[in-house]
C-alpha cells in the first residue's frame, strides 16, 4: 500500500480521532469495571433466589423505560404468585448492566440481580424454580438467555405498534409472544413465514389498567390556564436505521406546535425518552419545541414518569408511529398521526396511518385542519381499539396477562415434570 505525502495530514488528523475513540471507550469500560465491583452483594444472584417468573433486560439506562412500563403489570403478576403459594418474592429481574441494576434498586422493590459473566446468568436461569422469563425488547442480547431450555421464554415488547421492528423474525425464538391483539397476530402471521398463531396469545395493553394519578404540577397548570382543548403532541424517537425513521419532530415540530398553541389549543409535549440519540438535529428540535412550548401559555412540558394520565387530561392526541398511538385508541377520543419524514422508513400498508387523519411530510393540510377532521370521525375510534387492543373495559387487560402468565407457568412446571420423569 502506498500514499501521497498530501495524504499525511488527513491520516494523522484519522488517527488521532481513532485514537481518543479508543480512549475514551476504554475510559467507559473502566468506570464500568469500577461500578460493577462496588455493587452490593445482593445485588448478584443468590443461593437461596426461589423466583418462578422473571425479567431479563440486558440493555442500558438509555432503554431502561421499556421495562419500567412493565413493572406495575409484573407486580400484579407477582401478588397472584404469591396468592397462589408460589412463595414469598416469586419474581425477579435480571440484567446486565451494573448501572441499570442500581437504578432498579430505587425504583422498584423486586429484588434485582446483576451479571455481566455468563456464569452469574447460569446460576440465575439454571435455578430450578424457575419457569417463565419475560423480554421487552428485541435486543440481540436477549439471545445469550434463550439459549436456556427449562423456562419458557416470553416476548413482550414494550408497546403496540406498527413499526417494522414488530414483524421481526427473531420472535420465532420465543417459546410464546404476547400479543396485543388481532392485528397484531394478523400483522406477524402476514409478515413471517412458519410462525404459528399457537404460540401468539393476545394480552392487551396490561398497562393501561394501572391506576392513574395526576401531576401536582399538570393540576396547576389547569387551574391558572383553563380554557382550550388539550392536545397530547408526543412524538417519537429518530431510530437507528432508515427503516425505523418514523420520526418526524426534527422537519415540523416547531411548525405544528406553533399552529396548535395558535389555534388556541394547549398541549401537552412529551417526546420520547431516546429522541436524539443518533441524530442531532433531533436532539436540538426537541430543544427548540421544549422552549416554544414552555414560553405559551398554553403549553405544558410533560416529565412525568409514564403515558397513562395524559390518556385522561387530554382531549385528542397527535402522535407519530409509536406506542402512545395505539394506547390512545382505548381512550375513544380523536386521533391524528404524523407520517415519517424519511422516505425509507418502512410503513404497512392498511395500517393505522391509512385508517386516521394524517399529517404528510410534504404539510399539504395543515394540523389545525386536521384535528377538525379527527373530530368529525371520532366513531371509528372504538372499532380501532377492539382491533388493536381487544377489550379494554377496566381491568380486563390486565386479566389477560396474568392468565395467559399462569397458563405458561403451569404448562412448563407440567413439561419439566415429564421430561425429568422419562
Amino acid at each position: 500500500m502506498s500514499f501521497h505525502p498530501a495524504d499525511v495530514p488527513r491520516l494523522a488528523v484519522r488517527g488521532a480521532t481513532f485514537a481518543r475513540t479508543v480512549a475514551k471507550f476504554g475510559a467507559r469500560r473502566l468506570n464500568e469495571r469500577i461500578r460493577e465491583s462496588l455493587l452490593s452483594e445482593d445485588l448478584h444472584p443468590q443461593d437461596h433466589d426461589e423466583f418462578v417468573a422473571a425479567a431479563y433486560f440486558p440493555a442500558d439506562l438509555s432503554s431502561v423505560y421499556q421495562l419500567e412500563q412493565w413493572l406495575w403489570p409484573f407486580e400484579q403478576l407477582e401478588a397472584r404468585l404469591k396468592g397462589l403459594g408460589y412463595g414469598r418474592r416469586p419474581f425477579g429481574i435480571f440484567v446486565r448492566n451494573a448501572a441499570v441494576a442500581e437504578y432498579l434498586k430505587g425504583v422498584t422493590t423486586f429484588p434485582v440481580r446483576f451479571s455481566r459473566l455468563t456464569s452469574g446468568l447460569d446460576k440465575f436461569m439454571q435455578s430450578p424454580s424457575l419457569r417463565a422469563v419475560f423480554y421487552v425488547n428485541q435486543g440481540t442480547s436477549n439471545f445469550q438467555a434463550l439459549r436456556y431450555r427449562d423456562p419458557a421464554h416470553i416476548h413482550l415488547s414494550h408497546g403496540e405498534s406498527e413499526k417494522i421492528s414488530m414483524i421481526s423474525n427473531q420472535l420465532k425464538a420465543y417459546d410464546y409472544v404476547f400479543t396485543a391483539g388481532q392485528a397484531a397476530r394478523a400483522r406477524i402471521e402476514l409478515a413471517l413465514y412458519g410462525m404459528s398463531e399457537e404460540h401468539m396469545w393476545d394480552v392487551g395493553r396490561p398497562q393501561l389498567d394501572r391506576p392513574r394519578s395526576i401531576p401536582q404540577t399538570w393540576e396547576k397548570f389547569e387551574k391558572t390556564h383553563p380554557d382550550g382543548r388539550v392536545v397530547f403532541y408526543a412524538p417519537t424517537w429518530e431510530g437507528d436505521s432508515p427503516a425505523m425513521a418514523y420520526g418526524a419532530i426534527a422537519y415540523n415540530g416547531v411548525e405544528l406546535v406553533t399552529a396548535l398553541l395558535e389555534g388556541g389549543y394547549r398541549v401537552i409535549f412529551r417526546p420520547h425518552p431516546r429522541t436524539g440519540v443518533m441524530n442531532h438535529e433531533f436532539k436540538k428540535a426537541v430543544e427548540d419545541v421544549t422552549s416554544i412550548v414552555e414560553a405559551a401559555p398554553g403549553g405544558y412540558v410533560d416529565t412525568s414518569q409514564d403515558v397513562s394520565w395524559q390518556l385522561d387530561e387530554a382531549d385528542l392526541a397527535v402522535v407519530e408511529m409509536t406506542s402512545v398511538a395505539f394506547d390512545w385508541l382505548s381512550t375513544g377520543k380523536p386521533l391524528v398521526m404524523v407520517r415519517p419524514h424519511h422516505s425509507e422508513a418502512e410503513i404497512l400498508n392498511g395500517g393505522l396511518l391509512d385508517y386516521c387523519p394524517t399529517l404528510e411530510a410534504d404539510g399539504r393540510e395543515s394540523i389545525v385542519e386536521l384535528l377538525d377532521e379527527a373530530f368529525s370521525g371520532i366513531d371509528s375510534v372504538a372499532s380501532l381499539a377492539n382491533f388493536y387492543l381487544g377489550d379494554t373495559a377496566a381491568g380486563e387487560q390486565i386479566a389477560r396477562f396474568i392468565d395467559g402468565s399462569l397458563k405458561v407457568i403451569d404448562e412448563r412446571s407440567e413439561q419439566r415434570r415429564v421430561k425429568h420423569a422419562e
